[in-house]
């Protein structure tokens, strides 16, 4: 799969690196010393947070010019302002799904990110959803489509740039994250 949006597996490892040493800082130094118990789904919401102001910082510096975060749910995550194109981060803990919201109709190109460990631990890959490529999950009485590892393992066109897509004998799919701040990925 190309991409126009000038990503690759440096551009990715130092985003989620950075994400990763922000909110360690923020668990270490506000959330547990204030005794502040944050669901798995607020986590997801502030990393996705960091994330896209960390995206915007460093790919403006990487692309020379300006790359744009969110300001409001309207707009798109990260806007690419020279291209004209944008890129949604869908954030999840689990290791087989993501979810995305039920009205969201445009098609659009999504980093999918899941998170775990001390966040420290991240897959990342990228590609191109349609409405019609999110599972709906209204008929349970939940408001926000699904997109399963399975659908993206299944997939041609994505680039994984952390971790790894693992089929169990039975064929379930699951998302393998990989430590970003281990002695190993130092010198990447």
């Amino acid at each position: 799969m190309d991409n126009d949006f000038g990503l690759d597996r440096m551009a990715i490892l130092e985003i989620i690196r950075e994400t990763s040493i922000k909110m360690r800082k923020a668990n270490n130094l506000v959330f547990k010393p204030y005794g502040i118990h944050l669901s798995k789904k607020n986590l997801s919401e502030i990393i996705g947070k960091i994330m896209e102001k960390t995206s915007a910082e460093i790919l403006s510096e990487k692309l020379g010019y300006e790359v744009r975060n969110a300001q409001s749910d309207s707009e798109p995550d990260v806007n690419f302002t020279k291209i004209g194109k944008a890129v949604e981060i869908k954030i999840t803990s689990t290791d087989n799904a993501w979810t995305g919201g039920e009205f969201s109709k445009s098609p659009l190109e999504y980093l999918l990110v899941s998170w775990g460990g001390d966040f420290d631990e991240f897959f990342v890959a990228f590609t191109h959803l349609d409405k019609q490529d999110w599972h709906s999950n209204i008929s349970k009485n939940f408001y926000g489509p699904s997109y399963k590892a399975k659908d993206l393992y299944n997939k041609k066109d994505k680039i994984i740039f952390l971790g790894s897509l693992e089929v169990s004998s039975t064929g379930s799919v699951k998302l393998k994250r990989e430590n970003v701040i281990s002695q190993n990925h130092l010198t990447v």
